[in-house]
């Protein structure tokens, strides 16, 4: 069922105690509600930069990336159109926003295709870079948004640790499990950290009564009173076989990571939620802060359209 709840606001309800509203003024997904709790505490947006590395300040892609005003992106829409498909039934929306930093006109005009099938979302983005001042390349190309209630993220891809696109060889694929702090990597001077790269699926976990209705995928657990429950999948997110694609999922944002300097500082903005990212592509690290930076096969270009998928259900 598809209809407006207001002007700008498309509610759509699906199966299995799936229901999303999409704001058509901002071209955006803002509310997941499964089992009548929204999974969303942020809406999703477009993630082109990551918080600093030491590599990346030392280097000239960081330099570059704060000067063009990466950090700043906003989403800017342009045109929402929705409607049903006869066929099947299922409700479509398509966004096309431009992601723009302030004062200067670069900018990339994405034409975004959302799918609600019923228990899931599919998503289709065509991307085009263009205008002057256009940075030579990106930190990342993919999605940001808030996840409420989620305490493990299990994987396929590499792990246990970190990787980035030229820093991965220590890490081996296959299934991992791991909690959202265990996903944090502390270093002494706050910075992008906890990338987990060629990532086929992920998987948020969290904890809900054991009378949920969303109990297929769980662990089973008890809360500090002993109560029985059951870790129960909140959200999924296929890539499908795509190569380099990444997810980071931390208590900190972006920002958070970027505007601090000491532990002690970053441990203060410690949010409730998770910050996800999905990326379908990511620039290199490098060695920029004692030695070359990122090499030319790992840099992710902006003289490029891109085009990507991903499944969340």
């Amino acid at each position: 069922m598809v209809h407006l709840s207001t002007p700008s606001k498309l509610a759509i309800r699906g199966r299995a105690g799936n229901a999303w509203v999409f704001d058509l003024a901002l071209g955006t997904l803002t509310s997941w509600v499964k089992d009548d709790a929204n999974l969303l505490s942020e809406p999703l947006s477009f993630a082109l930069y990551r918080a600093l590395t030491d590599n990346d300040r030392g280097g000239r892609f960081g330099q570059e990336w704060r000067a063009r005003r990466m950090h700043q992106i906003r989403t800017h829409p342009l045109t929402t159109k929705w409607g049903v498909r006869r066929e099947s039934g299922i409700a479509e929306v398509v966004a096309t926003t431009r992601v723009a930093a302030p004062v200067l006109n670069w900018s990339v005009v994405c034409v975004t295709t959302f799918l609600f099938s019923g228990r899931d979302v599919h998503i289709h983005v065509r991307a085009k870079p263009q205008g002057e001042l256009l940075p030579g390349t990106f930190a990342r190309f993919g999605l940001r948004f808030g996840l409420a209630g989620v305490e493990r993220a299990r994987w396929f891809g590499r792990g246990p640790g970190e990787g980035y696109v030229d820093k991965k060889a220590s890490q081996k694929m296959g299934n991992w499990d791991e909690t959202i702090d265990g996903l944090f990597v502390d270093y002494e001077y706050p910075q992008d950290g906890g990338n987990r790269t060629d990532v086929r699926w992920v998987e948020f976990l969290g904890r809900r009564d054991s009378a949920s209705k969303s109990d297929e995928a769980g662990r089973d657990g008890e809360d500090e009173g002993g109560e029985s429950k059951k870790q129960t999948r909140l959200l999924r997110a296929r890539f499908g076989d795509l190569d380099g694609a990444s997810f980071q999922a931390l208590h900190y944002g972006t920002e958070d990571l970027d505007e601090t300097e000491h532990p002690y500082e970053l441990y203060k903005r410690k949010r409730d939620d998770t910050v996800v990212h999905l990326d379908w592509a990511h620039h290199g690290i490098g060695t920029g802060s004692c030695g070359p930076a990122t090499l030319p096969q790992y840099e992710l270009r902006t003289d490029q359209e891109f085009e990507y998928e991903i499944l969340l259900d």
